[in-house]
């Protein structure tokens, strides 16, 4: 069974700035949208907007979110 992320003991592990982002993560748009002024074979990160090949969230975004999901989860220890 997996861990659940949204648990008052895995939000502990966070700080408010960190907890913020992750629900800011959460709630973004996981697709991305699409703009006129870019090519057709990319989007924006549905997080910060910033431009990516494909859609979805920028590889900074993606990384951020699993960094906090595994601090949240203690999946790695802190040094």
């Amino acid at each position: 069974m997996s861990k659940r992320l949204f648990t008052k003991e895995s939000l502990a592990r966070l700080t408010p700035a960190e907890r913020g982002d992750l629900m800011r993560l959460q709630m973004s748009e996981s697709y991305g949208s699409r703009s006129n002024y870019l090519p057709e074979d990319c989007s924006q990160c549905g997080a910060c907007g910033e431009p990516t090949l494909g859609s979805g969230w920028c590889r900074e975004c993606y990384a951020r979110f699993e960094g906090l999901r595994a601090k949240a989860l203690a999946e790695k220890e802190e040094p």
